[in-house]
């Protein structure tokens, strides 16, 4: 019996035990459904004040259909240029308090000439009192004129300004990229003899990089950079795809006549991660209804880019996702023109020993960027810092 006796206390202790875990897993599994069901709850909660504020927004539009007129922006896209700009503007025409004029750059901006409020507001589509213009021009951050700020902010009072930036180091591959594409179809000479983003690097980084470090020696502050940056791109256009990836020579002449309710600095480099979060802080930011939900954008089950399509109860209800219905999804799809993303599609590519290269060069400027605007952002860092 003594013998019998300490086996039956090991049993006993690994039944409780088993018992314990059996009970914690209960109830572990009952609080996750407890979970789901109340996101199930809210999002279902989400969908019906998002058609509620549809079928106002919509009332509103054929009631005020005879009172279109032609007004100023009340939002502008500054850039940066290959940061996803369009994209972001392009997914946000889908709300129907959204609305872009023909050409969605208008670089109304970019010149000296007096300006005639009258030729910008003729350039904006026609729109009710609460529908709001926007345009972009990703132009705007980086080049002359230097006062643009001023500008932009005395020309339109409340006027908001969404800046978009991303990894200076991939963005310069994106612009070469571009710059390539518009030399074989309009045959600049620009880009000519650089076939190869490495040959471009080579060439002109070390020049840059040269003068960059002159002019910082030389320099009191960020501005005498702006400056000399802004001038060298008038003669220098090519340079300036290095150039514009230095966010930190131009953040302060806007963020001196703009601040946080007017000016939002967006990662463009979340927003391929997550647009459907970002055009839901943009909403909120532009002071519009919330319509556009982050579950209406998914990814595209080819392409894997992100694209828009209406997400509905019926959807909800139905668990109808991309998962497990492609080619009915396919047809709902609204995806970007395929002009976009054309250095993640796979089918172009730099070296890393060059990339390398830029995000040694890139990394104090980051670092200012970062500084300036009390936010980091999760860009590439250099091996070496």
């Amino acid at each position: 019996m003594s013998i019998r006796r300490p086996y039956k206390m090991v049993l006993f202790v690994i039944l409780n035990v088993a018992l314990l875990w059996v009970v914690k897993k209960w109830h572990s599994e009952e609080q996750k459904l407890e979970g789901i069901h109340s996101i199930a709850l809210d999002f279902e909660e989400r969908l019906r004040a998002r058609d509620t504020s549809l079928k106002e927004i919509e009332d509103y539009n054929a009631k005020h259909v005879q009172n279109l007129q032609h007004r100023l922006p009340k939002v502008i896209g500054i850039g940066i240029k290959k940061c996803g700009t369009g994209g972001v503007i392009r997914f946000l025409d889908h709300h129907p308090l959204v609305r872009l004029p023909p050409k969605n750059e208008v670089f109304f901006f970019t010149g000296k000439n007096k300006i005639d409020l009258n030729v910008y507001r003729k350039k904006m589509p026609l729109t009710n009192e609460r529908q709001v213009a926007m345009e972009k021009t990703p132009v705007y951050f980086a080049f002359s004129p230097e006062n643009n700020p001023e500008r932009i902010k005395s020309s339109i009072l409340d006027v908001k300004l969404i800046l978009i930036v991303c990894d200076p180091t991939t963005r310069a591959f994106s612009e070469y990229v571009h710059e390539r594409a518009r030399y074989k179809l309009y045959h600049g000479p620009m880009m000519a003899k650089y076939n190869t983003f490495e040959s471009f690097v080579d060439e002109n980084l070390p020049q840059f990089q040269s003068k960059i470090e002159e002019w910082l020696n030389s320099s009191q502050s960020h501005s005498d950079l702006r400056e000399k940056i802004i001038n060298m791109a008038r003669t220098d256009f090519k340079a300036t795809i290095l150039s514009n990836g230095i966010y930190s020579a131009h953040i302060q002449r806007w963020r001196n006549c703009f601040n946080e309710t007017t000016l939002k600095i967006i990662d463009g480099n979340r927003f391929l991660d997550d647009p459907g979060s970002i055009i839901e802080e943009l909403q909120d930011f532009i002071g519009i209804p919330k319509v556009l939900l982050r579950e209406d954008f998914v990814r595209h089950p080819v392409t894997k880019f992100f694209c828009y399509r209406r997400f509905t109860e019926q959807n909800f209800k139905n668990n109808v996702t991309e998962q497990n219905n492609d080619k009915e999804l396919i047809k709902k799809l609204q995806c970007l023109p395929k002009l976009k993303g054309r250095t993640r599609n796979g089918k172009q590519n730099a070296k890393d020993q060059t990339l390398e290269k830029l995000r040694a060069f890139y990394h104090p400027f980051n670092q200012q960027f970062f500084k300036d605007i009390k936010e980091s952002f999760n860009w590439s860092q250099p091996r070496h810092t």
